[in-house]
């Protein structure tokens, strides 16, 4: 079972359970959506079949799903080029016209239910080599712009942290935040890291991030103090004197 971290998936009783059932279970790292990538997309996919039915109030989403999900099961997908009515049942979804238009009648029920059991194994085995193939692909392309990065305990990065305050613009609030000291490695992409800054009595917490949320911590008033005040122009700069300073700066 793979959740998020909220807090109803963390309790004991969730825990208790898993044991009893012999289910494991797999914790996503926050703000990263990929590791659910097929929930988070299929959310995405509802969503967007809703926003097109939805009155401008938003009230009757409840009593239009029934009619978007029907769409969504009995539509073909591209990766597994399936419906996922057909690879669940063996069959095609039945609709109202089905009715109306012609069907054989003369089949055996036990050479149907044969045949349902044969075409469905099938339908399933053939979607799966779609899905390798589609994930042959992804990991290709993603490789190909990729850039592998390493942290080590002890290292101190910048977490990104998206925030929203109401009556300030989005785009201008802080992204990054910290520092925070890497504590652990626990994969090549997922590190445990621990802010170094003790606002109360107690230790602060640590958290599970992955590394795609981390980059490499540089001191502000550290770089400001490298660039050296005496390099701030008190007045506009012309292009003569940019030359005799580059000058100086290569002798």
């Amino acid at each position: 079972m793979i959740s998020d971290r909220g807090r109803s998936f963390l309790s004991n009783l969730v825990k208790d359970i898993n044991q009893l059932c012999q289910t494991s279970r797999l914790l996503t790292t926050a703000y990263h959506p990929q590791m659910n990538g097929l929930t988070e997309r299929f959310n995405k996919t509802l969503a967007d079949m809703l926003s097109m039915y939805v009155d401008v109030e938003q009230r009757n989403w409840d009593t239009i799903l029934p009619f978007v999900t029907f769409a969504y099961n009995s539509a073909k997908q591209d990766t597994t080029e399936f419906s996922s009515f057909f690879l669940v049942h063996g069959r095609d979804i039945a609709t109202p016209l089905d009715v109306v238009l012609p069907h054989d009648t003369e089949n055996h029920a036990v050479n149907y239910v044969q045949q349902l059991i044969t075409r469905a194994e099938e339908a399933r085995q053939l979607a799966k080599l779609h899905i390798l193939d589609s994930q042959a692909v992804d990991k290709r392309r993603y490789d190909e712009r990729h850039r592998p990065v390493n942290y080590n305990v002890g290292d101190l990065v910048w977490v990104f942290t998206p925030v929203r305050k109401v009556g300030l613009s989005e785009r201008l609030l802080r992204r990054y935040f910290g520092p925070y000291r890497i504590t652990r490695r626990l994969s090549d992409v997922t590190y445990e890291v621990q802010s170094i800054e003790v606002t109360s009595r107690r230790q602060s917490k640590k958290d599970i991030v992955h590394v795609l949320r981390l980059k490499p911590y540089c001191d502000p008033q550290r770089q400001l103090d490298d660039a050296g005040a005496h390099r701030i122009p008190r007045r506009p700069v012309t292009r003569s004197q940019t030359r005799l300073q580059r000058d100086a700066d290569s002798s």
